[in-house]
C-alpha cells in the first residue's frame, strides 16, 4: 500500500454536546460525515479517522478517575463503564459514515495498545494494516488502555493517532499530516483571532491562553491537543486545526491547499 496517509481527528466537542450527557450533535455529525465522504471520493489519500469521547466517556471517566488506573472493584466497574460509553459513541459515528457510503470499520484502542505506567509499551496494528489494503476506512477513538502496572489508563484520541502515526512512519508509510476538526477555525489568540502557526519557538507565548475544554474533559482539551501535535511535528508529522464543518475546508486541508486554521509544526 503506497498511498499517502492523512490522519483526521473529529473533536468530541464537535459531534456531541459536552454540556449534555450522552448527547450527539446530529447536525454536526452528518456534516462531518459528508465532508469525509468528499475527501475520500476526491483524493487519492488513505484516510484514518479518530474521534473524541465528547459528552459520552468523559463523564464516567471523571467519576471513576479511570485515567489513573483501576485498583479496586468500584474502579474496575468504572473502567468497564468508560469502555462502554466510548464504544457507544463510536457505533453512532460508524453508522453515520456507513449512511454516506463509506466502508467504515471500528478499531478499539483497548485491543491494539498496551501501556506500562501510563506510557506506551506495545502497539499491535496488523489487522488495521490488512484492512488498509482492502480500502477500509479505519475509525479509532479515545479509549481505555490496558496498563501492565496500573490496571488501565486512558489514551486520548490525540495520543492514539499520534502513536499510530509514529509507528506507521517507522514502518515505511507516508503519513503526511494530522488534521484536527473542531468547532473553531484553529486556535484563537486573546483577541479571538486565529493563530496561523504554533511551533516549539512560540508555544510558551501562547500556552497560558490555551484553556482546557468546554464541559468535562479528562484529557486536557486544546492545550493537550497542541502539546501532542508538537510531539508529532517533531517526528515529522505536522498538524492542522480547522473548523470541521466549514464546507470544503477539510478537503482543501487534505490536499494541502490554503485553509483558515492553525498549523502546528516544528
Amino acid at each position: 500500500m503506497n498511498k499517502p496517509i492523512v490522519l483526521i481527528k473529529i473533536g468530541g466537542s464537535l459531534i456531541t454536546d459536552k454540556n449534555k450527557p450522552f448527547t450527539v450533535n446530529q447536525k454536526a455529525l452528518r456534516l462531518i460525515a459528508q465532508e469525509i465522504k468528499n475527501v475520500v471520493s476526491k483524493t487519492n489519500k488513505q484516510i484514518i479517522l479518530g474521534h473524541g469521547a465528547g459528552s459520552f466517556a468523559h463523564l464516567p471517566a471523571k467519576k471513576y478517575n479511570t485515567i489513573n488506573g483501576a485498583k479496586n472493584e468500584k474502579e474496575i466497574l468504572g473502567m468497564a463503564k468508560v469502555c462502554d460509553a466510548a464504544c457507544a459513541l463510536n457505533r453512532i459515528v460508524i453508522k453515520e459514515l456507513l449512511k454516506v457510503g463509506l466502508p467504515a470499520v471500528s478499531f478499539s484502542p483497548f485491543s491494539i495498545f498496551l501501556s506500562q505506567d501510563f506510557k506506551l509499551k506495545k502497539l499491535c496494528y496488523l489487522p488495521l494494516k490488512k484492512m488498509l489494503v482492502l480500502g477500509v476506512l479505519p475509525v479509532l477513538y479515545g479509549d481505555v488502555i490496558i496498563d501492565t502496572q496500573k490496571g488501565c489508563t486512558i489514551f486520548s484520541t490525540e495520543r492514539v493517532l499520534g502513536y499510530l502515526g509514529q509507528q506507521m512512519v517507522k514502518d515505511g508509510y507516508r503519513v503526511e499530516r494530522i488534521i484536527h476538526c473542531g468547532q473553531t477555525n484553529g486556535v484563537y489568540d486573546q483577541n479571538g483571532q486565529t493563530i496561523s502557526l504554533i511551533n516549539s519557538k512560540n508555544f510558551e507565548k501562547y500556552k497560558n491562553g490555551l484553556n482546557g475544554a468546554g464541559g468535562i474533559d479528562v484529557t486536557g482539551g486544546m492545550l493537550h491537543k497542541v502539546e501532542e501535535s508538537l510531539k508529532m511535528a517533531k517526528r515529522g508529522i505536522p498538524a492542522l486545526i480547522i473548523d470541521g464543518v466549514e464546507k470544503g475546508s477539510l478537503l482543501r486541508a487534505v490536499l494541502g491547499k490554503r485553509v483558515l486554521g492553525t498549523l502546528i509544526s516544528v
